[in-house]
């Protein structure tokens, strides 16, 4: 699986050169529904009628994070925050459930380094 953020999505249903420049690879995509509401958020900011934008979200894997990663979210949250990082909480989960099933996630938010993830061409991966 490779997981999705919302800063890759977003680009990637805008249609932006940046995000068309990420080769996928043919693994699953997937997205957390922290995710999955920051990028209808981000949407619904511009217009009311989000249809396409669920309809396409619907080619990703829903998923929910295990309490195991939500406390290894916390953990690498507060760590990054010890550091004055400003990674979301959202963030942090998305990067401990990549991180604790050695999965990759796709984003363009440089907060991930703060998290322990390090990036090569949009996509981030743990140690």
């Amino acid at each position: 699986m490779i997981w999705i953020d919302s800063s890759f999505a977003i680009e990637w249903l805008l249609g932006t050169e940046r995000a068309s420049k990420v080769m996928l690879t043919p693994e699953p995509l997937g997205i957390l529904a922290a995710q999955y509401a920051e990028i209808l958020s981000y949407f619904l900011r511009r217009t009311e009628d989000v249809t396409l934008i669920i309809e396409q979200l619907e080619a990703l894997s829903l998923a929910t994070p295990e309490k195991r990663e939500l406390q290894f979210a916390a953990r690498i949250y507060h760590q990054a925050r010890q550091r004055n990082s400003k990674a979301s909480l959202a963030d942090a989960i998305l990067a401990a459930v990549a991180t604790m099933k050695g999965e990759q996630v796709l984003s363009f938010d440089q907060d991930f380094a703060s998290l322990g993830l390090v990036e090569k061409n949009g996509v981030w991966s743990g140690h």
